[in-house]
Order: structure tokens, then sequence, then C-alpha cells
């Protein structure tokens, strides 16, 4: 007899079990064995591995043959015919709910047993070759390291592979039947954006969406999903999930080449910066850093503290423009209660709040005249007198000064002094401006916009290389503080997953020409900057900056860029 051929009987009437029996072993059929419980078919069931199970519905114990049935299913593979003598509409359900081959009324005639039997067996042998499939499949999906999803008409999902499973963090269980955008657990820009690719025509469903998925552990991937029409049927839909977490990973782990604490650039100019901010940072002495407003000169003064001796004490940033001329020196320096009209309390001031670390003055040049001697004498005795006090107190506090405006015209015209100046200046920090690095435009932006993605709560993952273009065409007046605000304005605007030319704001997308096109600096950042954002690719660069390819070797060929 042939294997497929193993049948277990569990039957409760002893009649009709041999009954079952004879006619089964007339067809030529092998029975394995008679229960007459449904755990005694659990058992045997388990034990022997039959082809087929013969069950009626009702039997002794504790288990009827319906329950008995969904315990062996869990561990054994096998199909089953239910045989009752009850033809209730409950009974049948439960009969369906169960995953049954097919069930018979009793008393049953030999010739409608054999068509059930051969089509139970038929059937399970094709669900096992499908199965076998099914599984060959995701294996080879695997083996791709491919996420895919497919869905039926209306959007039901009736496949999803392992690897997509993984990275939607959900089940093949827990997903077939669900549609599709309620499993997907992106965001709802994300969501839309798929929705509204789903919907197009085939020949439009060419876009990439990218996107972030963190799961409850609190591992996050990042991936690239596309939408594609099934050739077999136009409105079925294919999703495939390209996991892209690796390849951003390396990225970031390339980009911190370009940050130093929390400066960001790999321009010559920054580079220059950071190198420094490492020579000034061991040395004790007084710094002044200088560029216009917006540069990042507060980052620079973290910087030198951060790498200096003094990092684990205070460090006490002053916007000097800030403090009002009368009361200027008691905010620097202190003050005594009484001191003055509203002086409640002893003050130590900010010489005193740093004391140990380091104390940077920002705006320098905006202090007034009468509080710079003080300022000059602090500098020089190391030592403050509050307002109010008459004997000096010690204090050890590294001066590290900025200002946006150019300090020795500040000195010829009467309103800064030559002797402060000297002073405070022993070493230099000079932070050049955006437009002077446009190179760097494509990092910030990047870090701007995993910043405020994260802050704002919206899956806004990257930005157009028309958008790119209008951000390196820009003057920037306002440099990195202007381009972070204007990284910002776009992430509330954009309404999908890259941002677009129009959400940026007015005066960034309106600028494509305002960026003079001549040889020297200006042309050479905006070609670091475009090779910059394509990852070195001349073509892809050229196309950004709008111009041939000839073009655009001749004007590498003339800024000296290999």
């Amino acid at each position: 007899m042939s294997l497929r051929n193993r049948v277990l009987i569990a039957e409760d009437e002893v009649f009709t079990a041999l009954e079952l029996q004879f006619h089964l072993e007339q067809l030529g059929y092998q029975v394995v064995d008679l229960v007459s419980s449904g755990r005694q078919a659990v058992e045997r069931a388990l034990e022997l591995k039959p082809d087929l199970m013969m069950m009626d519905v009702r039997l002794e114990g504790e288990l009827d043959g319906i329950d008995a049935f969904m315990e062996i299913r869990e561990k054994h593979d096998v199909p089953v015919i239910f045989l009752t003598a009850f033809g209730d509409e409950e009974t049948i359900r439960r009969a369906k709910d169960s995953g049954a081959f097919g069930y018979i009324l009793k008393p049953f005639k030999e010739r409608e047993l054999r068509a059930m039997i051969e089509v139970a067996l038929n059937r399970h042998e094709r669900l096992h070759d499908l199965q076998k499939s099914h599984d060959d499949l995701q294996e080879i999906l695997d083996g791709l390291r491919l996420g895919t999803a497919m869905t039926d008409g209306a959007g039901r999902i009736t496949f999803i592979s392992r690897v997509a499973s993984r990275l939607l963090g959900t089940t093949e269980e827990k997903a077939q039947g669900r549609m599709w955008y309620d499993i997907f657990p992106f965001g709802a820009s994300t969501l839309d954006a798929l929705r509204t690719i789903a919907e197009e025509p085939r020949s439009k469903q060419a876009e990439k969406i990218t996107t972030t998925v963190t799961h409850r552990n609190g591992r996050s991937f990042f991936m690239e999903v596309e939408v594609q029409a099934d050739p077999r049927n136009s409105l079925r839909r294919i999703f495939v999930f390209y996991d892209v977490t690796e390849v951003h990973d390396l990225r970031r782990q390339l980009n911190q080449d370009s940050h130093y604490h929390d400066l960001i650039g790999e321009s010559a100019g920054m580079r220059s910066v950071f190198s420094q901010i490492q020579a000034v940072a061991v040395l004790d002495t007084t710094v002044l850093i200088e560029g216009e407003t917006g540069t990042g000169k507060e980052l620079v003064a973290r910087a030198i503290h951060r790498a200096s001796s003094r990092s684990a004490k205070p460090f006490v940033a002053v916007n000097c423009a800030a403090l009002t001329e009368s009361l200027a020196a008691s905010q620097l320096f202190g003050h005594k209660k009484g001191a003055f009209t509203g002086a409640v309390s002893d003050e130590r001031g900010f010489f005193g709040a740093a004391d140990g670390g380091t104390l940077f003055l920002d705006e320098i040049g905006d202090i007034p005249l009468d509080v710079q001697v003080n300022l000059l004498r602090v500098l020089e005795e190391r030592t403050v007198t509050r307002v109010g006090e008459t004997r000096p107190r010690k204090v050890d506090v590294r001066i590290v000064s900025a200002s946006h405006r150019s300090l020795p015209q500040e000195v010829e015209a009467g309103r800064f002094r030559a002797d402060l100046l000297y002073r405070i200046r022993v070493a230099r920090v000079d932070l050049p401006a955006l437009r002077e690095r446009r190179g760097d435009i494509p990092i910030l932006v990047q870090s701007f916009l995993s910043k405020f993605c994260t802050r704002i709560g919206k899956d806004v993952s990257d930005i157009s290389s028309s958008a790119m273009r209008a951000m390196i065409d820009y003057a920037w007046p306002g440099n990195v503080r202007e381009l972070r605000n204007a990284v910002e304005y776009a992430v509330i605007r954009c309404n999908s997953s890259v941002i677009q030319p129009p959400d940026l704001p007015p005066e960034v997308r309106n600028a494509t020409e305002s960026t003079p096109d001549v040889a020297g600096s200006t042309r050479k950042e905006r070609l670091l900057a475009a090779l910059s954002h394509t990852n070195g690719n001349r073509k892809a660069a050229a196309e950004l900056l709008g111009i041939s390819r000839a073009t655009l070797y001749r004007r590498l060929a003339e800024t000296g860029i290999e």
C-alpha cells in the first residue's frame, strides 16, 4: 500500500467505525487504527502521522472531533473529513472554520465516500505543493533581500515576504487579508504618497518613497518603497521594500568625518576652522572669533571649551548686545545687595558663574566704553570687583569673544578700545560665510532635515535636486542660521517625503540666478556642492547645475578641482 493511503478513523460508535473501515479497505485504503475519543485521536495522530483522518464530530471525552483536529493540526499537517449525523448550520460552520477538507453525513454511501476522500487527498497534495512554492518564493526573496507585499484589487494583502514582515514589524498571519495601509507602519505623509502612486496608471509607478520605521524595541529601519502593478492583473499591486539601513548607516559614519563637536563641514574653510579650534583649545589664552552673523560663532566657542582642560567646568554664554548700558557692569561682574535700587540680594554676575570655566562674550563690540575699561582690568588682573564693593575677588575664567563687526574699524571710529582689542585677540578663529563654503550646504541640509523631522514628527527624508540647486544658488546673508530656518520652513510645508522647490522660502526658491557664475571661489564652491549632493556623479552634478557635462569638465579644470 502507498503511504498516502494510510487512514486513521475516530468514531465512538463501534458499528459505524467497523463499517467505515470495511468500505475504506474495499476502496484500497489502509486503516491504521480505530479510536473512540478526541484525546485518543490526538495521541494516535501525532504518533502514527496518517495521511488522512476520518473523524466523527461528536466523540467521547473532553474533546469533540473539531477541537481534537484543531489541536492535531498545530503539530501535524493532515487532511480531515468530518463524519456527522447532524447537518445543522453551527456544526457546518465550525467544521469549515477548523480547516477541514470536507464533511459527510451519515449514513454514507461508498461512492460518495470514495469521491470525498480522493478530493480531500488531492486538495491536500495541491495545497502542499502550493505551500512548498510559497516557501521557495520566500527563500528566493530572502536571498535577494527584497521585501515584497502583494494585494488584491481591493487593497487587501494576499502575500507578504519574510523580509517585508521583518521591516514592517508584522507577521504573515497578521497581515493576511488586511488592507495594506492598515498594516504598513508609516507616517501619514508616506501613506498618502504611496496611495497616490498606487492609484496611478502603471506607466507612472516608478517613484521610490524613502521612509523610516521604528519598532517597539527601538530599532529603526531606513527603506525605499516602490509600488508596481501586478502584470497579471492591473488592479492588483506589488509593494517592494528595499532595506537601505546599511547604506544610511555608512553615510552617517562617513559624515562623522565632517563633524567636529556640533560644527558641520568638509570644505577647506571648515577644515581650517577645525584646525584652528584644536590649536587654540590647548592654550589658556583669550580667543576672538570673527565671522558674519549666523555663521556659528557660539558653536565654535563651545567646541573650544569642550576641547580644553576646562571642559568639566561651566560654559557661560553672554549676548553683550542684550546687556543694558546702566546695568552692564553688575550683570558681568556682579553686585552687592543694596548697591542700587532693585539690588535685593548679592549676585555674582557672569564672571562668577563661569569661574573655573569659559565665558563667551558674543558681540563684544556692543559693550559700553566705560565697562570696557573694567573688562580690561579683569583680564589683566584676573580679579573682579562687584558693584557696591571695594575689595576685588579672584576669578579664574577663560574669555572667548566674538563679533560680526570689524573691531579694528570700531577702534578707528572710537567705539572700541584698542588696548582691549589687543588683549582679547591673542588667538583668533576666522569663520567663513556660508556662501564661501557652498560645498557644505548638502550635508548641512541633511543634518537639519533629520533633526526637524524628529522634532516636528514628519516623515520627510530627502530633498530633490532642483530644491538643492536653489539652496546652493542662494546667497545666504543669514548664513547657517538662515539655512537651518529655511530647512525647518520646508519640512513644515512639505506634504511628501521629498522637499521640492515650492516647499522652500520664497527668497530661496527665487534665487536661482542670484549667485554670479564667474571663475573663482563662488564657482568652485557651487561645483563642490553639486558634486557633494550627487556623491561625485559628474553627470548628475551637471544636470543639477543646469549645464552640459563638457561645460562641467571645463569649469572643474578652470577651478582646479580634480
